[in-house]
């Protein structure tokens, strides 16, 4: 055998050789994305669950989405999924991020008002003649007393809307064929 075809031949089995491994890691690549978006699917379909059973929207609903996954592996899945498909994976990620957003925009606004409620509290108590006197004592027990015994804080209803109209949006992945494909991919058997 001559240089020439040792080198051809070597190189080929070298090509081949990175072609498998490159293979191996997209399809190793593809299956751990199907997973993790499994997870993601069923974490947030509990979320919702929890939310329609309890019929309340408020800040203690826990985070539907810590990261859209979907988003950042669509790209492997094209050539395993349908139009339909993919609508149905977008229009649930979608409403996700969506209520995440506003989840998040409830919790912010949540703890401004504690904040402002704070700020007037201490201001009230500033305000305060004589407070180390029983009668200035007994004064700033009453603000304090008012101020924790207040329940009211501004909840607007923007971020509740987005809640609400997504969860009618999103609809339920688990009980399609693509989530049972999606499993398949990902070697999840149950």
């Amino acid at each position: 055998m001559s240089p020439d075809h040792l080198n051809a031949a070597v190189t080929f089995v070298v090509g081949l050789i990175a072609l498998v491994i490159y293979w191996l890691t997209k399809r190793t690549e593809k299956k751990n994305a199907a997973t993790i978006v499994v997870m993601d699917i069923r974490h947030a379909e509990q979320v919702v669950l929890s939310i329609l059973e309890k019929q309340v929207v408020d800040i203690t609903i826990k985070d539907i989405l810590s990261e859209n996954n979907w988003a950042k592996y669509k790209h492997l899945f094209a050539s395993d999924f349908s139009h339909d498909d993919f609508a149905a994976f977008n229009r649930f990620f979608v409403a996700c991020t969506e209520i995440a957003d506003a989840r998040r925009r409830m919790l912010e606004i949540f703890y401004a008002n504690l904040n402002a409620k704070a700020s007037i509290t201490q201001q009230r108590l500033l305000e305060i003649d004589n407070p180390l006197s029983p009668e200035g004592q007994f004064i700033r027990q009453q603000i304090i007393n008012a101020i924790n015994t207040e329940e009211f804080v501004y909840q607007p209803n923007e971020p509740l809307k987005r809640i609400l109209s997504s969860l009618q949006l999103m609809g339920r992945l688990s009980n399609t064929i693509a989530f049972e494909k999606l499993k398949k991919l990902g070697g999840i058997k149950t």
